[in-house]
């Protein structure tokens, strides 16, 4: 099965205006303006919260979200939704100070994607997360979190999606330098589990995914 032809575009949210933002519920809703506030109140379909927000981009920073059009809560997924949050003033992309990508997968993918992990295709093995029975997650030692969901739906055809899975990549190669990498790992774990779940409430998953009420532990 041919995979979805994908959008790529990214709408580019500025602080001081009316943002547009997903909501978990499939709705949209505006924030108005901040007045006073370095930082969003959240960002990427809620995955970051201010705090986490705050405490990636330092004291003195102010930054800015890039978020697909086409938000989590687009349940036929034409194309993959990203997110990346910047340092006002580095349009970059490349340079993220958090970045989420989400990708349809599957099932030769999921088998292929395990048993990489198990044997250990990169030099340092990537500790598994525990996100809870109805999904895989990673940590690498480089600090990117993976996370992959199996959600079952039908096409509109009425079969069952040939692409049954979500992958969720969190990432991002700028923080604050006062920021412990540990805290990094932590806020990454906490927003793919968020991201995760915000996929289960839009999609209307099948199967019912059964995912951790807690995000796992950091380990380094």
């Amino acid at each position: 099965m041919a995979e979805r032809p994908r959008r790529r575009g990214v709408l580019p949210i500025a602080l001081g205006a009316a943002v547009l933002v997903a909501g978990a519920g499939g709705g949209l809703w505006y924030v108005k303006p901040w007045q006073g506030v370095d930082v969003p109140q959240s960002a990427c379909w809620n995955a970051f919260t201010h705090d986490d927000l705050a405490t990636l981009s330092g004291k003195g920073h102010k930054t800015l979200a890039w978020q697909d059009e086409k938000a989590l809560t687009d349940r036929e997924y034409p194309h993959d939704p990203a997110c990346n949050v910047t340092w006002k003033g580095d349009s970059s992309l490349s340079h993220a100070v958090a970045s989420i990508a989400t990708r349809i997968r599957d099932e030769k993918f999921q088998r292929a994607k395990t048993k990489a992990e198990a044997t250990g295709w990169e030099p340092n093995l990537p500790v598994s997360l525990d996100f809870g029975p109805g999904a895989q997650g990673w940590l690498f030692h480089e600090g990117t979190v993976q996370l992959l969901l199996r959600c079952d739906y039908l096409e509109q055809n009425g079969q069952p999606s040939s692409w049954p899975y979500r992958e969720i990549a969190i990432t991002g190669d700028r923080w604050s330098s006062d920021t412990p990498v540990t805290e990094v790992h932590r806020i990454r774990i906490a927003a793919a589990l968020r991201t995760a779940k915000a996929i289960v409430r839009a999609q209307g998953c099948t199967n019912a995914p059964q995912l951790a009420e807690q995000p796992p532990t950091a380990p380094f």
